[in-house]
């Protein structure tokens, strides 16, 4: 009987070492997954702001593409000739003229901005009359039209740019001819 006594004795802190190293081995796994986990937020988040500036972009070059194309002739050309036109998308004022300050966000809680610069390329002239006409001194043009749509998310400083191409059918103005 006393040999059973030494034996258990001995074996008393055991129990205490085992349930120390199974508690040091699953806050390690708990860590590592809470860190896992951080890091997947801060992914989810990244290309979340990504696509939410890529579509800010996206909007100013609809935005621009409707407007200049809402232009009659006489308006495109002398606006986009004599430079660049620019156009800041706002949430109270979609497309108001010029360059965007720091103020001006294109949602109310004020984490986009986003504005658009377009020029003229060029023109190419046609040959021809418009459909229907019989005979007129107007020259047809092909107007190519450059718009660049900038955005960005200042609080990640994040920044997207677009640039796009587009074509109007018009008529050139007679003050170049002249």
């Amino acid at each position: 009987m006393n040999s059973k006594l030494l034996s258990n004795y001995n074996q008393r802190g055991a129990a205490l070492l085992v349930s120390l190293v199974i508690l040091v081995l699953v806050s390690l796994m708990g860590i590592s997954a809470l860190r896992s986990s951080v890091f997947s937020g801060k992914v989810a988040t990244s290309v979340q702001a990504d696509a939410m500036t890529f579509e800010a972009a996206e909007t100013a070059l609809g935005v621009t593409f409707r407007t200049l194309d809402s232009m009659t002739n006489q308006e495109l050309y002398t606006g986009l000739a004599n430079g660049a036109v620019e156009f800041c998308i706002r949430h109270n004022n979609p497309a108001a003229t010029g360059a965007c300050g720091n103020g001006n966000f294109m949602d109310e809680r004020q984490l986009l901005r986003a504005q658009s610069t377009s020029f003229l390329a060029g023109y190419t002239m046609r040959d021809g009359f418009a459909v229907g006409q019989t005979g007129t001194s107007n020259i047809f043009v092909d107007y190519k039209i450059n718009m660049l749509a900038e955005s960005e998310m200042p609080t990640l400083t994040l920044e997207n740019y677009h640039l796009q191409e587009a074509l109007k059918f018009g008529i050139l103005p007679t003050s170049v001819i002249e």
